[in-house]
């Protein structure tokens, strides 16, 4: 009898965590509630995180790769390339040997990047503007 039990125990514990894991899943992927439309937001400590949801600019595209972090974006203004990396990169800097932002104008045709921003420890930012004319 008491083996019975057990095994109903280990069954309903099992279920238990089926039940927790699918919680914990659903909360973990919804949406959130509030979007806000400014580069950056002061968290309750008082610093300053980057919104990765707002009007002037989006990520596209994010890859990392033997301590070198590279981040695509696209945005209305390319030539605020710079305010766009320091939200992105000051948070994660200490993290990465290299973080390279390419910056691509919102709509364009071209995949072609407008901007490359880079930030190593040593050289601290980097920006190019690359040369978008045909010759």
């Amino acid at each position: 009898m008491a083996g019975i039990n057990r095994g109903w125990a280990v069954r309903l514990g099992l279920v238990a965590c089926i039940v927790a894991l699918a919680v914990f899943n659903w909360t973990i992927r919804r949406e959130p509630r509030e979007r806000s439309d400014a580069l950056t937001t002061a968290t309750a400590a008082g610093t300053a995180e980057p919104m990765l949801v707002n009007q002037a600019w989006h990520i596209r595209n994010m890859a990392t790769a033997h301590g070198a972090f590279v981040i695509e974006v696209e945005a209305d203004d390319p030539s605020q390339a710079a305010t766009i990396a320091r939200a992105l990169v000051e948070p994660i800097k200490d993290d990465y040997d290299e973080i390279l932002v390419y910056v691509n104008q919102r709509g364009a045709d071209s995949d072609l990047p407008e901007r490359r921003l880079q930030w190593t420890p040593r050289d601290g930012y980097v920006e190019i503007a690359y040369d978008q004319t045909s010759p």
